[in-house]
């Protein structure tokens, strides 16, 4: 079996944060996992050659790898997804895991918010697949427009047919079906719209839709973005598990949504189709220090490899 977590660290490394405690957190709730592949969202820097010294730092401090073989005759890559706006993404795995040489991809400068980096491993006899990806916080349109982009990324190219698990913070709501109790049409994986009962707030407007009803506004949680991820394949491991649902964020002190009462799950580890066959177990690690460590919780699926279609 085969763990693969999602965690975005809350601005790790940044001087803001609460010094060196956040990170010695985070450290510490990385080891307990005790993940086979990591996906790290919010590892900050204001250079991409500072940020993969960090990476590899965090690496050194778990117990985990993120260099990953030259393909040929150039230099090992630390497998770090840089962003534009000091935001980068990163793949921890654990050493003895093979990882193949020259397999790091990235969505590169300026194309995303913030970026996506994938590589590939050899698990199980299988080649698969492992990426992490940051969304736009802002703008409904752009993240739709963006996850657009993103599936394009990951099933073009020579190794865009192979198994994909994918972990981010998607910062936005998903679209994901399930079949219902009875013998109705399919229903929401979501329980229902995180908004709904909520006063309007100017910043919803990257999360909302509006329309006049009477003399009045109401406003309903918009879904685009996640029914592109839906439609291009990506599928949400907790939906196709029919796992409990399970907030991500809203649990932290300063949390702008969380502290209206709006709690949700966008942190989530999206599969091919080929994959869902695999998967065995879904799992929100909801607990006193990972509550403390970051204003996201971290994100696990545990699947067996030979399991995985072709």
């Amino acid at each position: 079996m085969v763990l693969f977590t999602s965690y975005n660290t809350f601005d790790l490394f940044e001087p803001s944060r609460p010094g060196r405690g956040h990170y010695e957190q985070v450290v510490a709730v990385i080891r307990g996992l005790q993940p086979d592949v990591l996906a790290v969202q919010e590892i900050r820097g204001t250079r991409p050659q500072q940020a993969a010294q960090r990476l590899r730092v965090l690496a050194r401090d778990t117990g985990m790898a993120c260099e990953i073989p030259a393909g040929g005759r150039g230099e090992t890559r630390v497998a770090l997804a840089a962003g534009s706006r000091g935001y980068h993404c990163g793949l921890l795995w654990r050493p003895g895991l093979e990882v193949v040489p020259g397999s790091f991809r990235e969505s590169g400068p300026g194309v995303l918010w913030h970026s996506a980096g994938w590589a590939t491993f050899r698990l199980g006899g299988r080649l698969v697949r492992h990426a992490s990806f940051h969304a736009t916080p802002f703008g409904r349109v752009l993240r739709t427009e963006q996850n657009t982009r993103l599936v394009a990324m990951l099933t073009s190219g020579p190794d865009g047919e192979l198994p994909l698990l994918i972990g981010a913070d998607w910062n936005g709501e998903s679209a994901d079906l399930v079949p219902s109790d009875g013998s109705g049409a399919p229903a929401l994986y979501e329980p229902g719209d995180p908004f709904a009962c909520a006063m309007w707030r100017d910043d919803m407007i990257h999360q909302c839709r509006q329309a006049a009803d009477g003399d009045r506004r109401r406003h309903w949680v918009d879904r685009a973005a996640g029914q592109v991820l839906v439609d291009g394949g990506l599928t949400d491991a907790a939906a196709a598990l029919r796992a409990p649902w399970q907030a991500t964020t809203g649990h932290y002190p300063g949390d702008g949504y969380g502290s209206a009462g709006i709690t949700r799950r966008i942190d989530a580890i999206r599969v091919t189709r080929q994959v869902v066959p695999a998967l065995r177990a879904h799992e929100v690690t909801d607990t006193e220090l990972t509550r403390h460590a970051s204003d996201h919780l971290p994100v696990t699926v545990e699947y067996a490899p030979e399991r995985i279609a072709s």
